[in-house]
């Protein structure tokens, strides 16, 4: 009985292998969603605040998409500063630097490996010319991201 239970159970043992290597093969996608986000910079006078949204990717390449959804107060310069920086265990490495002028989205990718990843964002400081405070305009801009990792 022994034998035939052997016998019987190894070609089930061996499709069961089979399937889970076809079935974790095709689970590891080309591209994975990380993180999307809405959010507004902060407006201040007396410095040039930036925001920072920090996440983890598990794929070798980064892909971001920006896009300034409404310019709520602004002086002269409409202009949104992005930076996407990898940490390297000490510090924060920048990867990329982008300037954003417009509502159009801004697309870039990055390939700089697995890890922990922030997005700085920030509006572009428009001093005022003043000695004390006001030093800056206040401005301050409402966007949204979108984060994918791609092998």
């Amino acid at each position: 009985m022994a034998r035939f239970l052997s016998v019987k159970l190894a070609p089930l043992l061996l499709i069961l292998i089979t399937g889970f290597t076809i079935f974790s093969s095709s689970a590891s996608a080309a591209s994975v969603q990380i993180t999307t986000f809405t959010d507004t910079t902060k407006e201040s006078t007396t410095t040039v605040p930036k925001n920072y949204h920090h996440f983890y990717s598990s794929k070798d390449t980064v892909k971001v998409t920006f896009k300034v959804d409404q310019w709520i107060k602004t002086k002269n310069i409409k202009k949104v500063n992005v930076i996407l920086e990898k940490d390297t265990g000490l510090w924060w490495s920048t990867k990329a630097t982008k300037s954003v002028t417009s509502t159009t989205p801004l697309t870039f990718s990055v390939n700089a490996g697995k890890g922990d990843y922030r997005l700085v964002v920030y509006d572009e400081g428009e001093p005022t010319g003043y000695d004390k405070a006001p030093l800056y305009y206040a401005k301050s801009t409402k966007y949204n991201v979108n984060v994918i990792g791609l092998d």
